[in-house]
């Protein structure tokens, strides 16, 4: 086996030598192609005839075919299946290629096939088909003549909807090679523009090239030169194609890729745990050869390796291995000879995502913290770094949802995405962050009020611009997408600063959509060579390209096997960015972090008036420490639940500082905990809220402009009033500490001033507010927060939805927006609820007003907590039965009917403890007898009616079984011992 640096003389040599003997013979064209394709049966348009006919062949087992097979709609029956292909002129059929549909199942494909020719009854040719992958050729005995070709399937395997991936139809039988060849060509079907060679626009990348880098690029002259030669020269096609190739890797003799299945993920966080397959393995190639071998490094028979990362010197391959799936992914490295493996990271987690850092380090994604999720039963993974060897493991993201694909800018900081939703729906927002190595300085980078794309992933500096080059996708689905560069220097939410390089992937404008990305999505890992190429996957082959666009080549063609190439990067030394030097540690690691604002009105716009602002609201994102089956879910997807469609986490109000006269203030915060701040006006109410976290390490020193201040703006140069004090501590609320929990913090306030007239029995202005628990919360919570629900939540409360559905909401956040200001709870609260001649009927005291004001603008929590008593029922809180249902059903149908066609009127929740009171009892019991009697007559004349008994009985056992089994909302409850917690 040659020398790596004999390969390399060779590598550059053999691109030259093919060029000067001309071009390779062309390889037959696939008639299907050209043809009119249809079907006597169509499961849905995402699985429709001419898909057969795409270039795209799903790997099988890969889940991934929708828009890219054909299949049958089974709900219609299976037994006959049929492709009609029609061409406008007649064509010379003599080999039928057909793949079978098995990205799902296996049996989704047929066992017999029949070829009819021109609407003729009897079939020429009949084949027996295999329930495997690869390509099942149909020669026939000879060549035949035709417009019309009917592929008729007489029998499947059995499964559901069966159909083909793949059909190619051939005049001439190819060879084995020439059929690889066009199925690796097949692949870039939907890529029309791959080794289309334009020569001006190859000519100008060259000279481009050479300009940059000079004689870094020894062989721009004889590129130029053969560029020359090649321009007008008849069947110049295949040697173009291989020139470009040439120039855009002139300098890359090595590529280190991974080869593996694609992870085929329901959602853009969670390709650490789902779609394992195993297979692959690390590998080393030439891309100038024209069947580039793979020298291997790592194989992975029983596992899967994600992703790699390249050592500054370019020796050392840092990689994220799943030996089995019954593990998790860990940390490995291995040199690019293949000597020197070992593995650097272990335990019951995923540790993923590595990245080397300048100082030597190693910054990494793990789930070694028990948190999962809110939306689903993902383990969450965060930054961490560690030492080269494994030790000194520290985390640097406070995260309670998931991070993303760390990276470190050319200015030495770590940038990376990161998934969260403060008060705003779940499937926006993944943006862009940076942190210095050491955890310190977090900032928004990109995106973090942008609705598409939804996620910004995979980032990579391009070289002396300034800008990144990142994946755009979306929330659902796997993590590919478009490729966009992005310059922050024109704005960190601005449409202006996004381009998309690859428009056939189109995404929404950054005002537009709901986070999620439609159409082809192939494309992943962007990798910049320099400020003019980069190296990227294509869902299968590797391209290499520069970023107009205008040149684009195959480097490494789809693998045979069914998988695809991931993380290719040059096999060299790369530029090692600075070191930033870490932050004195503390002496003391719980040391708080101290913070300085300089102007709270900077950002506040002039809604706020100087002077409005007087104290600064601390407050915690709790975490969901438990990992629950998604399909318990309720109010949007919660579980467990913790409000009625508003805020997916528990609220831990920290406590208030005072903010000095000229709007500064400095002060303590907790280190290592996520924590978001609300600028509150004398009475305790919230005039803005950030609506997104940050964190502080042990001891660090951390200062901002003001509240929602544009991130590049330069601050004021003025010493400010706190800046000359000690910092103020944090104080914290006069409820206590813990998870802002609605029982123990509201209700009280509700019992002492609102419960004598809004109770069962009279209910003013129809709401009850007294504090019984119902199926889900209790009962005032349902009156204020949950019922009737809107864009802007209640009638009674301003509340930020956070359903799927009403991302718009991210967008609007000017101050008095939301929450207490805009609240009639609030107003109500605030005068003393007038009665008609507008003399106040409640005095609550300052503290009482404030834990209202406070509940509203924490986006209406009840829970205080993730954690759950009752992990098995739905949203891990609702007490309820059936019964209950089937037994007032059965009553209003006999009792009721005359007055209430559409059957008794209900509230979305049920009364559970004092079940009694529920309305349903007491509006058709008698005022004797202590109901209402609001249904205007007595149904029940009493509560001995075996009726209302019945009723009753339904409901008894519930309120006895929270006595026995308090729920997480009730005094004595217990969080379940055996809720599961495992990390991977």
């Amino acid at each position: 086996m040659p020398s790596f640096h004999a390969r390399r003389f060779t590598a550059f040599l053999l691109p030259l030598a093919v060029l000067l003997c001309g071009a390779a013979p062309a390889l037959p064209d696939n008639l299907a192609y050209s043809a009119r394709i249809s079907a006597n049966s169509e499961h849905s348009p995402d699985y429709a005839a001419a898909l057969v006919a795409d270039g795209r062949i799903p790997a099988m087992g890969s889940r991934g075919d929708t828009g890219q097979a054909w299949c049958v709609n089974g709900a219609l029956g299976t037994e006959l299946g049929e492709l009609v292909f029609a061409w406008d002129a007649p064509v010379t059929v003599a080999e039928v290629v057909y793949h079978a549909r098995n990205a799902w199942l296996q049996e989704d494909s047929w066992r017999r096939v029949a070829l009819f020719a021109d609407g003729a009854e009897t079939p020429f040719h009949e084949a027996a088909l295999e329930m495997r992958d690869g390509p099942q050729r149909i020669a026939l005995s000879a060549p035949v003549q035709l417009r019309e070709l009917r592929l008729r399937f007489t029998e499947s395997f059995g499964g559901p909807n069966p159909g083909a991936s793949e059909v190619q139809i051939f005049a001439e039988s190819p060879d084995e090679g020439e059929l690889r060849a066009l199925l690796r060509r097949a692949a870039l079907r939907n890529m029309p523009w791959v080794d289309r060679v334009d020569p001006d626009r190859l000519e100008a990348l060259i000279r481009r090239l050479a300009e940059a880098h000079g004689a870094a690029y020894p062989q721009a002259q004889t590129h130029l030169g053969m560029l020359a030669e090649l321009r007008d020269k008849p069947g110049n096609g295949e040697a173009l194609a291989r020139l470009q190739r040439a120039a855009l890797l002139f300098d890359v003799d090595r590529l280190l890729v991974i080869k593996r299945h694609e992870i085929v993920a329901s959602h853009v966080y969670t390709y650490h745990y789902e779609g394992f397959q195993a297979g692959g393995g690390l590998y080393v190639t030439s891309p100038h050869d024209e069947a580039p071998a793979l020298t291997e490094l790592v194989l992975s028979p029983t596992g899967q390796i994600l992703d790699c990362d390249l050592s500054y010197d370019g020796r050392t391959a840092l990689f994220s291995w799943r030996q089995t799936g019954e593990e998790g992914y860990h940390l490995w490295t291995v040199n690019v000879d293949g000597t020197g493996l070992r593995q650097i990271t272990e335990g019951p987690w995923h540790d993923y995502n590595g990245c080397w850092l300048p100082d030597g380090g190693v910054a990494f994604l793990s789930t070694r913290t028990a948190q999962f999720a809110y939306c689903w039963h993902a383990p969450v993974g965060v930054v961490h770094r560690m030492d080269a060897d494994g030790g000194n493991v520290r985390c640097l993201s406070a995260n309670y949802l998931n991070d993303f694909t760390p990276y470190v800018l050319e200015d030495g900081r770590i940038l990376f995405s990161r998934w969260e939703y403060v008060d705003r729906p779940a499937i926006p927002i993944q943006s862009l962050w940076t942190m210095n190595p050491d955890g310190t300085t977090l900032a928004g980078y990109f995106g973090n009020r942008v609705l598409s794309p939804g996620t910004f992933m995979e980032a990579r500096s391009i070289p002396g611009t300034g800008k990144i080059v990142c994946t755009m996708t979306g929330h659902n689905g796997p993590t590919r997408g478009a490729l966009g560069v992005v310059d922050r220097s024109l704005g960190n939410n601005a449409q202006e600063a996004i381009v998309n390089i690859t428009p056939d992937v189109p995404v929404p404008g950054v005002n537009e959509g709901n986070g999620n990305t439609d159409g082809s999505k192939q494309y992943s890992c962007p990798l910049p060579l320099d400020a003019e190429r980069l190296l990227l996957s294509a869902q299968g082959p590797v391209l290499a390209r520069d970023f107009d666009g205008n040149c684009v080549s195959l480097v490494l063609p789809v693998p045979e096997d069914g998988m695809q190439y991931f993380s290719a990067q040059p096999v060299r030394p790369r530029p090692r960015p600075p070191v930033i030097a870490p932050a004195a540690p503390p002496q003391n690691p719980d040391e708080p972090a101290v913070v300085t604002l300089q102007d709270v009105y900077a950002g506040l716009g002039p809604k706020v008036r100087r002077g409005d602002v007087a104290r600064l609201r601390i407050v915690r994102e709790m975490p969901k420490t438990v990992r629950i089956d998604p399909a318990l879910r309720a109010f949007g997807f919660q579980f467990p639940v913790v409000s009625c469609g508003a805020t997916y986490a528990p609220k831990d109000v920290l406590g208030e500082v005072p903010v000095e006269p000229d709007g500064s203030a400095r002060f303590l915060v907790p280190a290592g905990i996520p924590v978001y701040f609300m600028a509150l006006d004398a009475e305790g109410r919230a005039l803005q809220r950030m609506r997104s976290f940050t964190h502080f390490m042990p001891g660090e020193r951390q200062g901002c402009v003001g509240c929602h201040e544009p991130r590049l703006q330069t601050p004021r140069a003025r010493r400010s009033l706190a800046a000359e004090m000690p910092p103020r501590v944090i104080e914290p609320p006069e409820w206590g500490a813990g998870g802002f929990s609605y029982p123990g913090v509201v209700q009280p306030v509700l019992d002492r001033h609102c419960v004598e007239c809004h109770h069962p029995h009279r209910a003013e202005g129809g709401l009850d507010l007294t504090g019984s628990r119902t199926d889900f919360f209790n009962v005032s919570y349902e009156m204020l927060a949950r019922e009737p629900q809107g864009p802007a939540g209640s009638p009674h409360v301003s509340w930020i939805p956070t359903y799927n559905g009403q991302e718009q909401n991210i967008l609007q956040i000017e101050p008095l927006t939301w929450g207490s200001p805009a609240s009639k709870l609030a107003e109500l609260v605030r005068n003393g609820h007038p009665d008609r001649e507008g003399r106040p009927q409640v005095d609550m005291t300052d503290a009482e007003k404030r834990r209202i004001y406070a509940w509203i603008d924490l986006n209406v929590p009840y829970y205080h907590t993730s954690e759950t008593s009752h992990p098995d029922i739905e949203g891990c809180r609702r007490i309820y039965s059936p019964k209950v249902d089937e037994t007032l059903n059965a009553v209003a149908a006999r009792r009721c009917a005359e007055c209430h066609t559409g059957g008794v009127p209900r509230h979305e929740w049920t009364r559970v403890t004092e079940p009694a009171l529920n309305p349903f009892l007491l509006a058709p019991l008698a005022r004797a007898a202590g109901g209402t009697e609001r249904c205007g007559a007595a149904v029940f004349t009493g509560t001995d009616d075996p009726d209302y008994q019945a009723i009753l009985a339904t409901l008894t056992p519930l309120e006895e079984g929270l006595r026995k089994h308090p729920r997480t909302d009730m005094p004595g409850a217990v969080p379940a011992p055996d809720v599961c917690r495992d990390r991977y």
